[in-house]
């Protein structure tokens, strides 16, 4: 498999590469700045190379192919289907359907690892659609391969695997084993959460948040009200919240994706201590190895996808809850009924388990090398504007910092010509593609990825259409210096 670390996937040749070569990766190449535009406008010339895709928006071949067969076992002319992985999965999508389009819909047992096909109209493919995406509840591509071919899965040692990562994520946050639940995704994690919370009232979301996090707030639940760039961490704006109603949980990222901003986590607590709404926190940037959202969160939501895993060939998440919550006795029984919903799979806990052996020391490396790269570029002529934990409200996350934790490994910048942003981006040479937290470098036009349909919204919240994300991985510095150089120079 070729070595990303010294030969990454930047070229126009490489467009549609699996990032990583792997069979399983749960990323593609988009080296340059056209090639990003072509995949949002669903150019075939640029899709119909993709290997595979972040998962939850690209179908991976033997989960298109699942689909497919499930579709000519089930569907009547004028349906089609999509698998879940578990019959109340499934019907939490028919639901939605029902909501959005009216379209009653019908739950076959897939007989493939208690899998279930969602079969409907194939004017109602959209709603389902987005409980896919949005929920996380999404069925990966080995446990696909398996249901295709009949093996039996991972058995036993997929069971010993879901335990050793529950241990191992239990000792890094300092709570008991019993309190972490392992699911397929982080978004299914994030979901299985806010499925906790009342009914009735919105949340609150304090900051800028990964692109789902605020879907799955708006599309399935009760809505959110929207916090952003706040000067008092959150804790002005919470507290008239709550002074006009109630709020049904407050929801920030440590930090936030990708602005790298920090709420007033400790301020944030105090306030919501008595009002039954719980602090969530996604700590999937700064992770538990950097900061300690537990230490005033009643429960931390993670994508192990990201860093914990650092391949980039396994899709899973987290959520732990804190041992002293008030909301903890009723919320471990319910996140384990979600688990069994949205489970991790035998077989990717597998793989998953082997490659977060070492997180403890690739983030300590990855914060050493991302950190040499921002003073780097924060002195730049050409870089216009840097977004790190390090200089973006510094005490607040100092605040969480762990004794010897660092920043992550996460970073935006704008280029001072806004045109010069394609020309940077086309000519630096790191692997360019969604997700982040692998072990080699990984950037993308971030605003465009995520938001290219709502780019004014995005703008009016200060996230600019050129802003560029980079995930710095285990690099030498000197190497990633030269490489952001040479781009820099090119825009």
């Amino acid at each position: 498999m070729r070595d990303l670390l010294t030969d990454p996937l930047w070229r126009a040749e490489d467009l549609g590469h699996a990032v990583p070569g792997a069979e399983h990766a749960v990323s593609v190449c988009l080296p340059l700045w056209e090639h990003v535009i072509g995949y949002e406008e669903n150019d075939p010339a640029v899709v119909g190379r993709f290997a595979c895709g972040y998962p939850r928006f690209f179908l991976h071949p033997r989960v298109r192919e699942l689909f497919a067969v499930a579709a000519e076992n089930f569907a009547r002319p004028g349906e089609t289907a999509l698998v879940f992985p578990t019959a109340a999965a499934a019907s939490r999508a028919a639901e939605h359907v029902r909501k959005k389009s009216g379209a009653a819909c019908r739950i076959e047992a897939f007989g493939h690892h208690a899998l279930a096909a969602l079969v409907l109209p194939e004017s109602a493919r959209e709603p389902a659609w987005k409980r896919w995406q949005h929920g996380g509840e999404i069925v990966g591509s080995r446990q696909a391969e398996a249901a295709l071919s009949g093996a039996e899965g991972a058995g036993e040692a997929g069971v010993a695997a879901r335990e050793t990562v529950r241990r191992h994520l239990a000792e890094l946050y300092g709570q008991p084993a019993g309190n972490v639940f392992l699911f397929a995704s982080g978004m299914a994690a994030i979901s299985a959460v806010q499925r906790l919370l009342a009914p009735g009232s919105p949340a609150a979301q304090i900051e800028f948040p990964y692109v789902d996090t605020l879907k799955g707030l708006n599309e399935f639940g009760f809505g959110a009200r929207e916090i952003m760039r706040s000067a008092t961490g959150g804790v002005d704006e919470t507290r008239a919240l709550l002074a006009a109603g109630p709020v049904a949980g407050v929801f920030t990222e440590l930090p936030s994706n990708p602005l790298l901003r920090t709420a007033d986590l400790a301020a944030l607590a105090r306030l919501l201590t008595g009002t039954g709404a719980p602090l969530v926190v996604d700590d999937t940037v700064a992770t538990a190895v950097n900061a300690d959202a537990l230490r005033h969160a009643d429960a931390v939501t993670t994508s192990l996808t990201k860093l914990y895993s650092g391949v980039g060939d396994v899709m899973a998440g987290a959520a732990v809850v804190r041992a002293s919550s008030p909301f903890a006795a009723e919320w471990l029984s319910a996140l384990a009924a979600a688990e069994s919903e949205s489970p991790l799979y035998g077989a990717d806990a597998v793989v998953l388990a082997k490659n977060g052996a070492d997180f403890f020391e690739r983030a300590g490396r990855v914060n050493a090398g991302a950190e040499a790269l921002f003073d780097f570029l924060a002195g730049h002529p050409k870089v216009a504007r840097l977004w790190y934990p390090k200089t973006e409200t510094p005490d607040r996350y100092e605040a969480v910092r762990r004794e010897g934790g660092g920043y992550g490994g996460l970073f935006s910048l704008l280029i001072a010509d806004p045109s010069g942003a394609r020309r940077f981006y086309d000519a630096l040479r790191v692997t360019k593609g969604p997700s982040f937290g692998t072990h080699f470098s990984l950037a993308s036009p971030y605003t465009l990825l995520a938001h290219y349909r709502e780019l004014d919204w995005a703008k009016g919240r200060g996230v600019e259409p050129h802003l560029i994300r980079v995930w710095t991985g285990l690099e030498p510095a000197g190497d990633l210096i030269e490489r952001f150089g040479e781009a820099l120079a090119a825009a």
